[in-house]
């Protein structure tokens, strides 16, 4: 049993990564295409070999967090990679966001060969700190307890969540009205780079130095045993396939955010982004609150269904925003942003839980613990999907496609996730516990 300060530090773990992963998520390709003008398609091959990265580091270290004894690990089995991971994925984040300092007026070639090393290792830390740690939550609590600690890492990543997005949006008006990275506009870059890597690296250290691994004794495993019988687990696998599948979306969405704001929205200057972010932050927080109070009156998968026909309906409508008389443009990117959020919450609201509880389930049907397992492999599905995404959108670019069109392409990827997620069993525990607080990635 953890105490209520042990339980704190835990779930505040994921404030600093929350951050980072949203910021590389939403700014680098933006960045890299808009600042240093590297083109679309190495662009695009450069964030997809990152996302391969992590999909093959989540679950090469999560397998082997698992097979670790606690006994035997001098730091332990899961705090050994937070201990190694923590401050290189910071170092890693901070050079990806510095190619103006270091190679100004780089080559294509410099250019995308910096965006894909610092990616690569960003993301490879990434999968070598978080699976580890995540998979660390069901050895520290019991399914009672965990809904203490999920409604903490909730609030931690809502709010890590909206400083990375706002941060993206807000550096993104400060680039433009500079000009460039140039003057302040460098200078606030390379600061909020380093501040968040150091951020990220404090959070951890409570629940480190606090927090007690619980003995596990393991025995010997095989890396193909383990991942066939995770494999023989039909909602595990129908969940990574639709996730998967959606995920193409959601990376086409926000690789591309940035530019929709600005030229189809017309939001271009600090206070416009400012507006809209804080806009996006409340129907974060409006959705992660309706999608957790419909999801324990009637489950996960009624709130998936009901979020994913939300934006079946809204996101084709992205070529009329702009086009009604009368409402000013800007209030319509506002409007339409808002319900898209809102809808989308849902999607980042559900993911670690439906995975944790298919591992906790997993664990008390077969007596062994392989949640590094389940917790890994489910990101090579999803992140081969993201790197697909990342390569649609630097062709998308380099054919000159009109903005307004990416919400059709985002719902030909929900109309395909859809009747595969309804395959599954997102509610394993449902009977026995109808109160459960819900984390978000």
């Amino acid at each position: 049993m953890l105490t209520l300060r042990q339980r704190i530090y835990y779930g505040i773990c994921r404030f600093g990564t929350t951050i980072l992963l949203n910021v590389v998520f939403l700014a680098t390709f933006w960045m890299y295409s808009n600042t240093v003008d590297l083109d679309p398609m190495l662009n695009g091959i450069g964030n997809a070999v990152g996302k391969l990265v992590i999909g093959v580091s989540s679950f090469f270290f999560g397998f082997v967090s698992d097979s670790l004894s606690s006994s035997a690990a001098k730091y332990g089995r899961r705090k050994l990679f937070i201990w190694i991971g923590a401050p290189l994925l910071g170092l890693s984040f901070t050079m990806l966001f510095i190619p103006h300092f270091i190679i100004p007026g780089g080559s294509q070639t410099v250019l995308f060969l910096w965006l894909l090393i610092w990616n690569s290792l960003f993301h490879f830390f990434y999968g070598f700190l978080l699976t580890p740690y995540q998979s660390w939550l069901p050895e520290l609590t019991k399914p009672e307890e965990r809904v203490g600690v999920s409604a903490i890492m909730n609030i931690t990543n809502l709010f890590g969540g909206a400083v990375g997005a706002g941060f993206s949006l807000l550096m993104a008006g400060i680039i433009q009205e500079e000009g460039g990275v140039v003057g302040d506009a460098a200078l606030v870059l390379l600061s909020f780079a380093i501040l968040f890597s150091v951020v990220e690296i404090i959070m951890f250290i409570p629940a480190l130095v606090t927090i007690k691994e619980k003995h596990v004794a393991t025995k010997k495993k095989n890396i193909w045993k383990e991942l066939k019988i995770a494999l023989k687990n039909k909602n595990y696998v129908v969940w990574m396939i639709s996730y998967a599948i959606l995920s193409i979306g959601v990376t086409i969405m926000s690789a591309l955010m940035l530019d929709f704001v600005h030229e189809v929205l017309g939001l271009n200057t600090t206070l416009d982004n400012l507006i809209f972010a804080a806009l996006m932050f409340v129907a974060m927080v409006i959705g992660f609150y309706t999608w957790s109070v419909v999801s324990r009156k009637k489950g996960i998968k009624i709130s998936l269904i009901i979020s994913y026909c939300l934006l079946l309906i809204w996101m084709p409508l992205t070529p009329f925003v702009g086009k009604i008389t009368l409402i000013p443009l800007a209030v319509q990117g506002y409007v339409f942003g808002f319900i898209a959020i809102f809808g989308m919450s849902a999607a980042f609201l559900f993911p670690y839980v439906i995975i944790a509880d298919i591992a906790d389930r997993d664990e008390k049907d077969t007596l062994e613990n392989r949640s590094g397992v389940y917790t890994g492999f489910k990101s090579i599905p999803t992140n081969i999907a993201q790197a697909g995404g990342f390569i649609l959108v630097g062709y998308l670019l380099s054919t000159d496609i009109d903005l307004i069109w990416i919400g059709p392409i985002v719902t030909i990827f929900l109309a395909i996730a859809l009747p595969i997620m309804l395959l599954g069993d997102y509610d394993l525990f449902k009977k026995k516990s109808d109160d459960k607080i819900l984390e978000t990635d």
